[in-house]
């Protein structure tokens, strides 16, 4: 069954509004009627089967009443959550890592603008992008049936991010084209102490200086490899995250 995204405020007691653009893949891509189920998610992990009892309104306002049949918390998170700091590339490639980190599992992606980052944004740029990829987030998790939208973060500077990271009881490391001793598979198998989080770090076009690794190492990253190929930025962070899953997902 088709999974849709409501918002939390929509949830009154044992009915659920549906509006915006689900009404229309409801009601004329799948063409439901009233007395219908649809599953729903609220982005935070709750999930619910639900009944169409009304429909109101006209054309892009329609709007749905649907009654909680069940309710339930989603199966579909993985037992760690991934934080991705991704370096921000050019042109659309933070879309597609946004998007493909979403299905892959990451609980959270915040864009970062590091020493070599070519993209300029001012401020109107920056929260143009961030609300572009929150709602790219959203559609992703959607599609891809998961009970919990990642939180795209607002965008850092290098210094930023690593004051952020120090917040955190995680695991850190940073993937580094230059580290040659040891492997993102190494450190995997051998730290594992039944982490809850990790946090990544990945770096642009043209890759991390060594002032800003050392940088890193001193906020208590661990820099590792994925192998002797150097990948591209927009896949580097989904690779990572499909290995740590697969290594540390419980």
């Amino acid at each position: 069954m088709p999974h849709f995204y409501i918002l939390p405020e929509n949830i009154n007691k044992d009915t659920i509004t549906v509006s915006g653009g689900e009404v229309h893949h409801i009601l004329d891509v799948l063409h439901k009627k009233i007395g219908d189920k649809i599953s729903l998610f609220d982005g935070m992990a709750n999930e619910y089967t639900a009944e169409i009892a009304r429909v109101s309104g006209m054309g892009k306002k329609r709007v749905i009443s649907a009654r909680i049949i069940s309710a339930g918390k989603s199966a579909n998170e993985p037992g760690i959550k991934i934080t991705l700091y991704q370096s921000i590339p050019k042109s659309s490639k933070m879309d597609f890592i946004v998007r493909k980190c979403t299905e892959a599992g990451v609980f959270k992606i915040v864009p970062v603008i590091s020493e070599r980052t070519v993209v300029k944004l001012d401020s109107a740029k920056k929260h143009a992008r961030v609300t572009r990829w929150r709602e790219i987030a959203r559609n992703a998790a959607q599609q891809s049936g998961r009970g919990v939208v990642p939180e795209v973060g607002g965008v850092v500077d290098f210094s930023g991010m690593l004051k952020d990271c120090a917040q955190k009881d995680s695991c850190r490391i940073i993937l580094w084209e230059s580290e040659r001793t040891k492997s993102l598979k190494e450190y995997l198998k051998n730290n594992y102490r039944g982490n809850s989080s990790i946090s990544i770090i990945i770096g642009p076009e043209g890759g991390f200086s060594h002032g800003e690794v050392a940088e890193a190492e001193k906020s208590g990253f661990i820099k590792v490899t994925l192998g002797p190929r150097i990948l591209r930025t927009e896949t580097a962070g989904l690779i990572t995250t499909a290995i740590i899953l697969y290594e540390w997902d419980s």
